[in-house]
This record gives structure tokens, sequence and C-alpha cells, in this order.
């Protein structure tokens, strides 16, 4: 994956940062690979879960926000995007969207939200013509059940 300039900045601080608390040899060699590949402009394919990996944690944590601002954040939330841990998250969104569409037309007579734990969510839309139950948590967003001609 091809890394513009902009990135190339944001994420060498990250993987340094990083870099700094890691202490098994192998994973730090690993990070230190994937900061050379940032620092060339294109991480191969073997890196960029790592490189995921990284993002999702500064991202989930706030981490990114705070020490890069709203633009940095939206940056390197394009970059997590592009990896296979970001690319799974976008799928699976895009999923649940065309599952919605399929609702379009009906008359929605009421909308649950329900805490399932910590982090997790269920969401319940009930239609005219079905209910539809989506969740929310760490892992995305899904479609989990659909009830037709309740």
């Amino acid at each position: 994956m091809r890394i513009q300039a902009t990135e190339q900045e944001l994420l060498v601080q990250e993987i340094a940062a990083l870099g700094t608390v890691l202490r098994n040899p192998e994973t730090r060699a690993r990070y230190a690979d994937l900061r050379a590949a940032i620092e060339a402009g294109d991480v191969p394919d073997e890196l960029l879960g790592h490189l995921g990996n990284v993002l999702e944690l500064g991202l989930q944590s706030g981490r990114l926000r705070k020490l890069y601002g709203a633009d940095g954040e939206q940056a390197l939330a394009h970059v997590f995007r592009r990896t296979p841990p970001g690319a799974s998250l976008s799928e699976a969104a895009s999923e649940v969207t065309k599952a919605l569409s399929g609702i379009r037309g009906q008359t929605v007579e009421d909308i649950t939200v329900s805490a399932l734990g910590p982090g997790s969510y269920g969401v319940t839309i009930d239609t005219d013509r079905c209910q539809l139950t989506m969740r929310l948590d760490r892992a995305g967003v899904r479609i989990e059940n659909v009830a037709i001609g309740l």
C-alpha cells in the first residue's frame, strides 16, 4: 500500500511511540520493519495487518485525535480503512447499509437501542412489515436477525 507524505509523518511518530513500549525483540523487529516501509512510502501486504492493529488501537483509544487533531485522525482513519482490519469493518458497514435499504418505503413503528454489555449494543427496528436487529460493538456492526411478517 502506498503511503502519502502527510500520512508517513504521522505514522512514523505512532510506530516510534509503540517501539518504546514493546519488549519482545521479535515484535519490536516487526514494527521496525513496518516503520522502515512507511518511511519508504510503501507498506507490503505482510505488514498491513500490523499497521491496521496500530491504527485501530490509536483510533479506539482516542490517542490519534488527542495527538494529531481531527485532521490527523481523519488522515489516519483513511489509512486504517485501507488495511485488512479496516477494510473488513468497512465491508461489514456496507453490508448493513445494504440490508437497511431493504426497509426503505416501510413505516417505521419503533426503534430501540439496548446495552448488551460494555461497548456492545443492539438496535432493533420494527416496521409495518418486519423486524430487523443489528449489533454494534468493537467487532463492528452486523445484522443479527431479520423477522418478516410479524
